[in-house]
């Protein structure tokens, strides 16, 4: 599902940007606008602990828009190529910019959030009814087909995948999609991140755990509640967690059973 973090009222804190990782783990990368242009790096190396490094020795504010993305793997493998942003725009011989985990631009970069399941069917069509248009070469996912889509299409393209995506351009940002959302003055894609949400299925009761005092920052289990709450549960309903009530809904969304008997 991945999570997008929109930073252009606020720099985040480390614990925010360590949240976001823990639960997008297959990599990360940032963009942001200086001097004319936008300046991007990506990779299995771009960690929460990366970004907040380079926000403070490049002295980072809520001026130079930041964005920052961390990934969760559903098309294409797991390596640097494929984690976000990928660079928007095309070169002088009509192709479009190939794919770099670092660089800077005065064109644009693309970052998704969500499952484009349409991406093959576009792909096929734009090389098919375009002889002169070749399918990009190495590793591909529905997020890298969007953004060679929208270089040869323009990115008012991305409004009609009904995805949650940001451009950003040395101009500024473009962003796309329903459902953002605020965490500690930062715009994001999702809070997915946040402690979770639980209850039980038919939305008769729910509970957001609470961090626990550790210093591991951890998110409190059920198992921790579940004695103190179980008499709201007397006729025999089970926990949910926010995700496994996304999948019983009929969700494609990645869950951990915490039911005593699996779904």
């Amino acid at each position: 599902m991945c999570v997008i973090l929109q930073c252009d009222e606020h720099i985040p804190k480390l614990d925010m940007l360590i949240k976001a990782e823990k639960t997008n783990r297959d990599g990360g990368g940032f963009a942001y606008t200086r001097d004319g242009l936008v300046h991007w790096e990506k990779g299995l190396h771009v960690t929460a602990e990366y970004v907040s490094k380079y926000v403070k020795k490049h002295k980072l504010t809520k001026k130079n828009n930041l964005i920052v993305h961390f990934r969760i793997g559903t098309h294409g493998a797991n390596n640097d190529m494929l984690c976000h942003p990928f660079p928007l725009g095309m070169n002088k011989d009509g192709t479009a910019l190939s794919n770099r985990t670092r660089g800077s631009t005065r064109q644009s970069v693309m970052f998704h959030n969500g499952i484009w399941t349409e991406f093959d069917d576009f792909a096929i069509k734009l090389a098919f009814n375009n002889p002169n248009i070749r399918i990009p070469d190495g590793d591909m996912s529905d997020s890298s087909i969007m953004a060679w889509c929208a270089s040869h299409k323009g990115i008012n393209f991305l409004y009609f995948t009904g995805e949650k995506v940001i451009v950003l351009s040395p101009d500024g940002i473009d962003r796309f999609g329903d459902g953002w959302t605020k965490v500690d003055k930062i715009s994001c894609s999702n809070d997915n991140f946040e402690p979770t949400y639980w209850g039980d299925y038919g939305g008769n009761f729910t509970y957001k755990a609470k961090e626990s005092n550790k210093t591991d920052g951890k998110t409190q289990s059920l198992d921790d509640y579940e004695d103190n709450y179980q008499k709201q549960f007397n006729n025999g309903q089970t926990f949910y967690c926010a995700d496994e009530l996304d999948y019983l809904d009929g969700c494609e969304i990645k869950s951990k059973s915490y039911d005593k008997e699996p779904l």
